[in-house]
């Protein structure tokens, strides 16, 4: 029961959070607009965080369009009950709004560190997306710990998790399912995103119910593509599935194997990360020039 732990935190976040700061936002009753301004900028800023490290694909996208909806009624309703009201604020500035101005600066201060963590971080190498068949959504992605928890790993800075979303905006059927087929990304096809040859391979490991791990076998079943100065591993690939050996050459969009649950990973997706072949180092990559960030979406 233990794993359920962080889900129900992420649940409470990403709903219960939202729907009590519409109605803060609604309740709200100052003498001013200043006033009320300056607290319903508080309540939109923390929103704009949960929507920016929310996992939606848990949570549902749709889940995300009603609260985001719900917001915007609720600062709406509040505005129009405040139209008439004075701007002037209460003197002195700071005993009057204190909390709310220390609170405001955070969130503000927080948002756009996160939204400078969507942005490259540098000029990605472009490569071609590595799933076919589907709606896929970046469960880690971006360059903030908060946004991938990758990040602070010297080969995988740049790395990402990639699942997909079904028609009613979940990554599976159930919160957290023990049934690999209750998950929308698992047998998906994974195809090589560039052209190069293969360095090494795995395969022959055990896909694990979660929320069992294989940490012995960090990547489970996993190929390594040399494509010109880049190693791309695409890995926790199905048992079986790999298609290649080491020294086979392959195409963009060939088929090099399926989407599983091998090695230390807590359910499907797949994990994609590039390294420069002379130094080891993380290298950035972007998919038909995107990068993918959390909760970017990829339609293939």
């Amino acid at each position: 029961m233990e794993h359920l732990l962080p889900l129900a935190i992420l649940l409470a976040v990403c709903i219960a959070f939202p729907i009590g700061l519409a109605w803060r936002i609604a309740k709200l009753d100052e003498a001013s607009r200043g006033a009320w301004a300056l607290k319903a900028a508080d309540s939109l800023l923390f929103f704009g965080l949960i929507l920016l490290v929310g996992r939606w694909d848990i949570a549902g996208l749709w889940t995300r369009a009603v609260l985001v909806v719900l917001v915007l009624l609720a600062f709406a309703a509040s505005w129009w009950r405040h139209a008439r009201r004075p701007w002037a604020l209460v003197r002195p500035l700071w005993r009057a709004h204190g909390v709310t101005l220390v609170s405001l600066v955070f969130y503000a201060t927080a948002f756009g560190y996160l939204a400078v963590g969507l942005a490259p971080a540098g000029s990605p190498t472009s490569l071609a997306f590595p799933l076919e068949g589907g709606r896929f959504m970046v469960a880690q992605g971006g360059n903030r710990t908060l946004l991938n928890h990758h990040h602070a790993h010297r080969r995988q800075r740049h790395a990402s998790d990639i699942v997909a979303v079904g028609p009613a905006g979940f990554r599976a059927i159930g919160a957290a399912p023990a049934d690999l087929s209750r998950y929308v990304v698992h047998g998906a096809k994974v195809v090589s995103p560039c052209t190069g040859t293969v360095a090494s391979v795995r395969d022959g490991l055990p896909d694990l119910a979660p929320p069992r791990r294989d940490k012995a076998n960090a990547s489970g079943n996993h190929i390594v593509i040399r494509c010109d100065a880049l190693q791309v591993e695409l890995a926790h690939l199905r048992q079986g599935s790999v298609v290649h050996k080491a020294g086979d050459a392959v195409t963009v969009g060939q088929r090099v194997g399926a989407v599983g649950n091998s090695g230390n990973t807590t359910e499907p997706h797949l994990h994609i990360h590039a390294v420069d072949a002379v130094t080891g180092e993380a290298a950035e990559i972007a998919f038909d020039g995107e990068v993918p960030v959390r909760n970017r979406i990829f339609e293939r």
